[in-house]
């Protein structure tokens, strides 16, 4: 079984490769485009038996109120996917058909094949809702999840928990999975995998590159936000990935030609981020010394001089000069597009590439030179992202390679000059 995500997700993700046993792919109409969806998941599906796809909040909602792009609806139709609708059934009977029934009057493209009744408080709601919705829709119900305290993962301000600070993570997957084995029509199911159309379209090719080059990535408790295929496109051109852990890694490895931090929660780590001084003055020195480094919104923040959160301030690398302040609401949580206005080590002059921006953070004080413009979105400040200090960047926009593969490639190119120092 292959897991996909609709939409810009780090850590649905873990949790569904905790459950699948297998790496899970982003799928993103906004920022990809359809030719690299179609090819994502043809070589993510390749040799599998079913390709189960999680959307994203709503069926239809994305980038626009009255448009596709960036909706589970417009992957499916991309796709030509039958769709399961998972219905939030709290208090709801008879109103569970009425959205139902708008769900599928909005687009009749679309082949909403089945629902999913979930949060069901008992037997007696469960029956009520089969029959409002075998009365009004005719949508066979295909499984039925009560509320359950065990089935719940906390939050906090980026989403859930992410699935390696929560150690009965495998528990309550193991326990959804008993619950959901009694009552879904699992054959069914299969039946509407096995429906959909055959697809075709050019595999993407990849130039590989024996290029010995050894990639940094900080994978630990404070940076996990990554895309599976981001890591994948270095190892595609034929780089060696090296994982650093920013708590309990004394510096960065001397046969590391380049890093690359991405998101996360740094603020919640803070205290141990401080305390391993020598990851910290490694990491400056190597990048004082030209070493090729992107630091994506969380890994912007650790570069920073310093993190302020609940009203304590921690020492940081200290690469940019900017003082990072945690907020109680968020500061930005939108689709981006970016210009690039100057050269850098990821992107030539004039280049646009999209991505996307969540984080409650600010950083005050911040000088020096950028290299974006932010054309949709809010960037760092002032409508302008990619900070640069040296051979480093720091960005708070989240990239997914598939969609600007030139990045990593550039990427890799300063990477190679560097380890030719």
């Amino acid at each position: 079984m292959q897991p996909f995500k609709v939409g810009p997700d780090y850590i649905d993700p873990m949790y569904h490769r905790l459950a699948s046993g297998r790496p899970c792919r982003n799928l993103d109409s906004w920022i990809m485009d359809e030719g690299t969806i179609l090819s994502s998941f043809i070589s993510g599906s390749n040799g599998k038996d079913i390709a189960v796809i999680e959307g994203v909040r709503g069926l239809y909602e994305g980038e626009s109120p009255v448009g596709d792009p960036g909706s589970t609806v417009h992957v499916a139709k991309i796709l030509k996917s039958p769709v399961v609708l998972v219905l939030n059934c709290h208090s709801l009977t008879r109103s569970a058909a009425a959205q139902i029934l708008g769900l599928k009057a909005l687009d009749r493209e679309v082949l909403i094949a089945g629902v999913i009744l979930n949060k069901v408080s008992d037997a007696r709601h469960e029956e009520k809702l089969r029959r409002a919705i075998s009365h009004y829709t005719g949508m066979p119900v295909l499984g039925v999840l009560y509320r359950d305290p065990q089935l719940e993962i906390k939050k906090r301000h980026l989403g859930l928990i992410t699935s390696h600070e929560l150690p009965g993570a495998e528990a309550a997957i193991e326990r959804a999975a008993e619950a959901l084995e009694k009552s879904l029509d699992l054959d069914r199911l299969l039946e509407l995998a096995a429906s959909a159309p055959p697809l075709e379209s050019t595999m993407m090719a990849v130039k590989r590159e024996s290029s010995g080059l050894r990639i940094g990535f900080f994978i630990d408790a404070p940076f996990s936000f990554y895309y599976h295929e981001n890591v994948e496109a270095f190892r595609m051109m034929g780089a060696e990935i090296s994982v650093i852990d920013s708590l309990s890694d004394r510096g960065v490895d001397p046969e590391v030609s380049g890093v690359i931090i991405g998101g996360g929660y740094p603020e919640v780590f803070s205290e141990g981020l401080e305390g391993n001084q020598s990851m910290r003055h490694s990491l400056k020195s190597s990048i004082y010394e030209g070493m090729p480094a992107i630091g994506e919104c969380g890994g912007l923040m650790y570069l920073c001089r310093t993190i302020e959160y609940n009203g304590i301030r921690r020492q940081m690398v200290g690469v940019f000069d900017g003082d990072v302040i945690m907020h109680s609401r968020p500061k930005a949580l939108s689709y981006v597009e970016l210009e690039s206005f100057r050269s850098s080590i990821v992107a030539g002059e004039g280049t646009v590439v999209r991505g996307h921006e969540f984080h409650y953070s600010s950083v005050e004080g911040l000088s020096g030179e950028f290299t974006f413009r932010v054309l949709r979105g809010k960037g760092i400040r002032d409508h302008l992202d990619g900070i640069m200090c040296q051979n480093a960047i720091g960005m708070y926009t989240h990239l997914h390679y598939l969609s600007c593969p030139s990045v990593p490639a550039r990427f890799l190119d300063a990477c190679r000059a560097y380890s030719r120092c």
